[in-house]
């Protein structure tokens, strides 16, 4: 389960990250902009970059990548993330701006994990929240492997092919025969269901 509880400040920053900490939701730049063959200062604000045609990968969310600080990751998403309690070395950020759903898990300071449990993301493949069992096990076959978890809901576990995502897993939470929560990260994180407890 993902906390609801988020506070609402901006996540903080360790020293590894503060010299890349931009508040990407209110950043503003001039440049130069061409009218009428004259040149005027116009102002450009950073754009919203997570939106719903974005889509989970074994590698992240959109332009989220595993193995980001914190920092790096609100500029690549164009919006703040919000700690949500408690805040330790292992901890949970949610967008401040973006789909609904979105939780993204700190460990060490990068971003490990991001797991959606509401909303209309999607992976690649066009699996999401709904999609039915048979369409995961359809869509990816041997590459599946099933676990059965104490609270009777079924991991559906996408183990990539290639050599460079050995690393990383895909994990859909069935219940009742159809996706209700899924994530996305790197090993063990991604494989725990609550990997800051304890």
């Amino acid at each position: 389960t993902i906390p609801v509880e988020c506070s609402n400040e901006p996540a903080a920053t360790t020293e590894t990250d503060t010299d890349e900490n931009v508040d990407a939701s209110t950043t503003t730049t001039t440049e130069a902009a061409e009218t009428d063959g004259e040149e005027t200062e116009a102002p450009t604000t950073t754009v919203l970059n997570l939106g719903t045609n974005d889509s989970i990968s074994t590698v992240g969310l959109g332009e989220v990548t595993f193995g980001m600080t914190v920092a790096q990751a609100q500029v690549a998403a164009g919006t703040d993330l919000i700690n949500c309690a408690p805040t330790s070395d292992c901890y949970r950020v949610t967008p401040a701006q973006g789909p609904e759903g979105i939780s993204f898990l700190v460990t060490e300071s990068t971003i490990e994990r991001v797991d959606i449990v509401a909303g209309p993301l999607t992976t690649r493949s066009g699996i999401g929240i709904g999609s039915p069992e048979d369409d995961i096990i359809n869509l990816f076959g041997d590459q599946i492997e099933t676990q059965v978890n104490d609270d009777s809901s079924v991991d559906l576990i996408f183990v990539p092919q290639d050599e460079s995502d050995a690393e990383f897993r895909v994990i859909f939470t069935i219940r009742d025969g159809v996706v209700e929560t899924f994530r996305s990260g790197r090993i063990p994180q991604v494989t725990v269901q609550n990997p800051c407890a304890g």
